[in-house]
């Protein structure tokens, strides 16, 4: 008698027992917690994954994946608690919005070392700026502007442009820039900037076209800022080419 209680309270323990443990199982990890999937539109997923951790400051807490359906519609799938959810929401609101334009103003200046300015246009006072940083480490003691340009460009996308030198020479500048990883942050980053000399070969089959690369660089700046590229010596002379750049900020 006392062998079949003890096998029946055995039994009734194996019974109870899945029941306990799926009941674990399935309890969220927190009660407020909640799964909310985002559309992605115009950030990388890696980008948005990001943004979201750092809107998570308890990482335990948040559940973070992103996903990609047919036809390449990306979705960031975000489990946190609704205060967390709300930060997420606005931080994509504010950095997952399409490409923004930014306009640049090139200058091309010529230096000498011999004092004294030419007759060519005044310079705007912001590259005049720009120049007296310039001189505290270039030996340079007069600039004349050679010719400028005014760039549109797209966020991501390469802008275009040309420059007329001296002498009948020409010059073709290429940019690409992209917003601050934070939206909050006025600056830009100047992915890629180069600056070549169009070259005429002469050849037995015509004049050829080259291009010689003279300034190459990356560097950051902010909307409403001037800030020197970069120099490049003249051929044959003790003069250089000078490049500078404004953001000019939105009206």
């Amino acid at each position: 008698m006392k062998t079949a209680i003890v096998r029946c309270l055995f039994g009734l323990a194996l019974l109870l027992l899945p029941g306990a443990l799926g009941a674990a199982q399935l309890e969220p990890p927190s009660s407020t917690s909640q799964s909310i999937r985002y559309e992605i539109h115009f950030l990388s997923l890696h980008a948005a994954e990001v943004l979201a951790w750092d809107q998570c400051t308890q990482k335990e807490k948040c559940r973070i994946a992103t996903s990609t359906q047919v036809g390449g519609r990306g979705f960031l799938e975000v489990g946190a608690e609704p205060a967390v959810q709300e930060k997420v929401a606005r931080a994509l609101a504010k950095a997952d919005t399409s490409p923004g334009t930014q306009r640049f103003q090139l200058l091309l200046l010529s230096a000498t070392l011999k004092a004294g300015g030419g007759s060519g246009p005044e310079i705007p006072a912001n590259a005049e700026k720009a120049l007296a940083d310039l001189k505290k480490f270039l030996p340079f003691k007069s600039y004349q502007i050679v010719d400028g340009a005014w760039l549109s460009a797209t966020e991501g996308e390469v802008a275009q442009g040309r420059l007329a030198g001296s002498g009948g020479g020409t010059y073709s500048v290429s940019l690409r820039f992209r917003g601050a990883a934070d939206p909050n942050a006025p600056s830009l980053f100047m992915d890629s900037f180069e600056l070549s000399q169009e070259v005429v070969l002469p050849t037995k089959d015509g004049p050829h076209y080259d291009r010689r690369r003279l300034i190459e660089t990356t560097f950051s700046l902010k909307q409403g800022e001037t800030v020197v590229v970069g120099t490049s010596r003249a051929d044959g002379g003790d003069g250089a080419l000078v490049v500078l750049l404004t953001a000019v900020p939105p009206s």
